[in-house]
């Protein structure tokens, strides 16, 4: 699952970072004042710099040395290179330890919880969002370009069902709570994602996770018609000029219990 995130990091930060950015607000209120947080999976690096100029002492670790340089050009400073579930970092280092999907796409999730919990102090918190199952708007759209097409149903990249989890704020707070938190808030979080229709299709062109896979799967004169019905099609959420995508997540609070 991570390997559909490597050698895309300009073409998410196009696309998909402005989507995930939506959810930044939710995961940085109410925190302490001056909270030493570690973001885990920062992407882009958008969560760390609202968060230090939230007044937070924040630290950004992301697993791909692309991304990574990336959110170092806009953070001005180092961001570590590591990732779930083997974390380059000391236990009990962190007052709020964040992670803004990323454990639905890494190969072991309820490893990956552990992780994240290990990291937080005692008395810390533990954020986390992940996409649920229900179908996203912007999801919905691409099938119809792709059935729209005659485009091949590509071979998407599933977790064994042993390792996989429920797609939900419930499911999500099991991850937390089999890791030792104790859960303080599950719930979703929506929000309105406006992007470019051109910024939109440099996710599957440039090989972002399963719209990537979708398009890599095609001819060249599929490629050629998927792009028209994506003109025609997204003309009825034009907003300004922009797609307007409703957004939906779920997220969820742990406490790192103190003993």
């Amino acid at each position: 699952m991570t390997g559909v995130w490597t050698g895309v990091a300009g073409a998410y930060a196009r696309s998909f970072a402005g989507l995930c950015a939506g959810a930044v607000p939710t995961m940085l209120d109410g925190l302490p004042s001056g909270a030493r947080l570690l973001d885990v999976g920062c992407g882009t690096g958008v969560l760390v710099a609202e968060a230090r100029r939230r007044g937070h002492d924040a630290v950004a670790l992301e697993p791909d040395p692309e991304m990574a340089a990336l959110a170092g050009d806009l953070l001005r400073d180092e961001v570590i290179v590591g990732g779930l579930p083997d974390l380059p970092l000391a236990d009990d280092g962190f007052d709020v330890v964040t992670a803004n999907f990323v454990l639905n796409h890494v190969d072991d999730p309820r490893a990956g919880a552990r992780e994240l919990v290990r990291v937080a102090a005692p008395g810390g918190v533990v954020r986390a969002t992940i996409w649920t199952s229900a179908p996203s708007a912007q999801g919905q759209l691409f099938r119809d370009v792709l059935e729209a097409s005659g485009a091949v149903e590509p071979v998407l990249p599933r977790l064994d069902p042993t390792a996989d989890f429920e797609r939900s704020a419930a499911g999500a707070s099991l991850l937390l709570a089999e890791a030792g938190a104790r859960v303080s808030e599950a719930r979703t979080v929506d929000w309105v994602w406006h992007v470019d229709p051109d910024d939109f299709w440099a996710a599957p062109t440039g090989g972002v996770a399963g719209l990537g896979i979708a398009w890599a799967a095609q001819t060249p004169e599929v490629r050629t018609r998927m792009r028209v019905e994506l003109d025609r099609l997204c003309e009825p959420l034009l907003e300004d000029g922009l797609l307007r995508f409703p957004a939906t997540a779920a997220f969820v609070e742990a406490r790192v219990p103190r003993a």
